[in-house]
């Protein structure tokens, strides 16, 4: 009877410990599909993530070259870029960049209607759920070209 008892203990114990592993097993499951989600989504990377043009004389319109790629497992759509000024003139080389792909955003500057010291931005719109709005500042230092002089 004694036997029987420490028997019928041992299989309980043994199926307890059992059923804790499966049910923490399948605890588990969801949270590494979630990583593992996360690691084939698209990702953006940026070249510089500003950019300063310098001393520059009004009117001339300096331009940088970004390199933007794609460090993820699935296709990088950029949606959309949009300026922070009229001045600021920007364009992609291509919209769909696929894994390890990389593009081009060509920036330009527009310093007419500044003197001194400026700071302006651009964004960056994309399916990258990390980042889906990347902004990237610009900075220029414009000196005023020197006027006529009046005898």
């Amino acid at each position: 009877m004694r036997k029987n008892i420490i028997i019928f203990f041992l299989i309980g114990v043994i199926v307890i410990l059992g059923g804790i592993l499966v049910f923490s097993n399948i605890q588990n499951k969801p949270s590494s599909n979630i990583q593992n989600k996360s690691l084939i989504q698209p990702k953006l990377l940026v070249s510089e993530e500003e950019w300063d043009f310098g001393k520059v004389k009004q009117g001339e319109k300096p331009t940088h070259i970004f390199t933007i790629k794609n460090v993820g497992e699935e296709n990088l759509i950029i949606e959309g870029l949009k300026e922070s000024c009229e001045c600021i003139e920007v364009s992609i080389s291509t919209t769909l960049i696929q894994p390890e792909e990389s593009a081009e955003i060509k920036v330009s500057y527009d310093t007419t209607d500044y003197i001194g010291k400026d700071e302006k931005h651009f964004h960056i719109y994309s399916n990258d759920s990390q980042q889906p709005d990347k902004i990237i500042n610009l900075y220029v230092e414009i000196e005023e070209l020197p006027g006529p002089y009046l005898e």
